[in-house]
């Protein structure tokens, strides 16, 4: 396992690192968070390991509406993804990781920009000498 404290372990920082604190921190949700509450939970009780602040890492911490329960959560999150809203609006997200918003003005305009290096063709890795960086 990695060190404690770089592995998913909460629902909420998540989210936050994702959405707001951390720029490069690029997440998707797998299919798991619609289907599957077990990937979840630790139920061989693994040692993960303890984090810098001191806690223990086991379980996934769940949003408060979850109720820390990982079925409610991911049959919440499988009636989101069914739901009319999402069915409404899918084009919209299609449109920013398949098509026309993917780079560009339209990409500045919809606020879905990444580091240069992300993108295919910005980096020639011919033309790097050093092992180190190829990698």
């Amino acid at each position: 396992f990695d060190l404690a404290d770089r592995l998913f372990q909460n629902i909420g920082s998540s989210w936050k690192s994702a959405s707001r604190d951390n720029l490069q921190d690029v997440r998707e949700l797998i299919p798991e968070f619609f289907y599957l509450p077990e990937f979840l939970e630790n139920s061989n009780s693994f040692d993960l390991g303890v984090k810098q602040d001191g806690n223990s890492v086991h379980d996934v911490v769940l949003p408060p509406w979850a109720k820390g329960d990982p079925r409610r959560f991911v049959r919440i999150n499988r009636q989101a993804l069914e739901s009319e809203h999402v069915s409404k609006n899918l084009h919209k997200w299609i449109d920013l990781v398949f098509g026309y918003k993917q780079r560009g003005r339209e990409a500045i305009k919809s606020l879905n920009m990444f580091v240069h290096v992300t993108y295919e063709g910005t980096v020639d890795i011919n033309s790097i000498v050093d092992p180190i960086q190829r990698e």
